[in-house]
């Protein structure tokens, strides 16, 4: 009977806040923690948890200093597998090719870092691959002589003109490995990378997707995609907590990955286990245990999955909501900016995220185009002006002839935090420009 009451109380509570709460500033206020004031329309970057997810997370990190020894031996790494196989489930992959890493730069090192390339191998990046990342295979050239083959990517670009052009480069040179995003960080646009992975199938070429903006923002299925490799991180875009991401590995590769770093669970690449079942298990038991660190962010996907779905009333409702709200943004401040948008004419660029142009006179796009260390500064001055004294921060990127601003959209948004941060960000520019005269 207590129990029909409990369940028939958290229907209710459920109902109430369809009702009551919707998403925007009401639903911030109600649902997150951010201080006093702060406009967010950067979720892009970090992300943020909702205050449900953020008690969790405290919760289990309490759990774990009752008795690490048991928690972190027992109770930890089986909550921890019973979350990966929840966002196996959510992005429909075979759980034992899925596991938990921090962040999608550990997943994109994880990989590069442990194929066995050789001294020639061509690897693919694009001209608009994740700073970090690019450094990644930098580092590949210089210590196994790896060769590095870019892919311009200038936008608006439709997605038949993105495949023609990974189709030119995979038909003109023997590629070992593509690393190409779904969705880009900077300028902040959807690619299609369902029918890039396919293009990598045809031509043999290894597929590694730098997801770090998919999972949460983004329908897919990875058993229907058959990428070689997959990561992508949970905080962003799935209120998880800071330092938690998934990294998706082929069958037919589990042998050839390692974890970063090299730790207890290391295998050989031609070492075989002695039973079927545990050649299926190999590479979610060499990812168990690495070193010594908090679970709790893996923990708390599960809380997450929960939230998403009972509060927010599922992944197409969030999804529908941000990418609605996106598009209303992008013409929002574009008209009021007297300037465009990044999109193409089939309209597949934009998530919940729009990259818009910043109105600048041709003159400073001039300076910013031919003096990087102008373009930094000017970048990072007017992020120190906007989170200091507005209490925001839009992005900024300098991509084929202009300066975008990218604004992310989240449940938590309403259409009045754009009108604030884009006049916040003219503002901020205008005193570092006047003051770099």
């Amino acid at each position: 009977m207590r129990w029909r009451i409990t369940r028939c109380l958290f229907e209710l509570e459920k109902l109430w806040c369809k009702v009551m709460t919707a998403f925007g500033k009401e639903f911030r206020e109600k649902y997150y923690s951010f201080e006093e004031g702060v406009v967010p329309v950067n979720n892009g970057s970090f992300g943020a948890i909702p205050k449900y997810v953020r008690d969790a997370l405290i919760k289990n990190i309490d759990q774990d200093y009752k008795f690490p020894d048991r928690y972190l031996k027992d109770e930890g790494r089986n909550a921890v597998r019973n979350a990966a196989v929840q966002v196996a489930k959510v992005v429909d992959a075979d759980p034992n090719n899925l596991v938990f890493v921090t962040n999608a730069t550990t997943a994109v090192n994880t990989i590069l870092r442990s194929y066995p390339f050789k001294k020639n191998d061509k690897i693919l990046i694009q001209s608009t691959t994740y700073g970090a990342c690019n450094n990644t295979v930098k580092f590949l050239a210089k210590k196994i002589g790896i060769e590095i083959v870019i892919i311009q990517l200038n936008y608006p670009l439709t997605d038949d003109e993105v495949i023609s052009k990974f189709k030119s480069i995979f038909e003109k040179n023997e590629i070992t490995l593509a690393l190409f995003d779904a969705v880009s960080s900077m300028p902040g646009v959807r690619l299609p990378f369902e029918k890039i992975i396919q293009l990598c199938h045809e031509y043999n070429v290894l597929s590694l997707v730098d997801g770090a903006h998919s999972i949460g923002l983004i329908p897919y299925s990875l058993n229907t995609l058959k990428p070689d490799f997959y990561c992508s991180n949970l905080h962003k875009w799935f209120s998880c907590p800071r330092g938690c991401a998934f990294l998706y590995v082929d069958k037919k590769h589990h042998k050839k990955i390692h974890t970063l770093p090299v730790s207890h669970s290391y295998l050989d690449d031609d070492y075989d286990l002695p039973t079927p079942e545990l050649e299926e298990k190999r590479l979610i038991d060499r990812f168990a245990y690495i070193g010594t660190m908090s679970l709790a962010p893996y923990v708390t996907a599960i809380d997450a999955i929960f939230f998403r779905n009972e509060i927010c009333g599922g992944e197409d409702v969030i999804r529908n909501h941000n990418h609605n709200l996106a598009l209303k943004v992008a013409k929002l401040v574009s008209t009021k900016w007297g300037t465009s948008y990044l999109e193409n004419k089939d309209n597949t660029l934009i998530t919940s995220m729009v990259s818009i142009e910043v109105p600048l006179t041709p003159q400073f796009i001039d300076i910013i185009k031919s003096q990087d260390d102008y373009n930094k500064k000017l970048k990072s001055t007017v992020e120190d002006i906007t989170i200091s004294k507005y209490k925001t921060r839009v992005p900024l990127d300098y991509h084929n002839g202009k300066l975008y601003a990218r604004f992310s959209s989240e449940v938590y948004n309403c259409i009045e935090d754009y009108e604030y941060a884009s006049d916040a960000l003219l503002k901020a520019i205008d005193q570092v420009l006047a003051s770099l005269m």
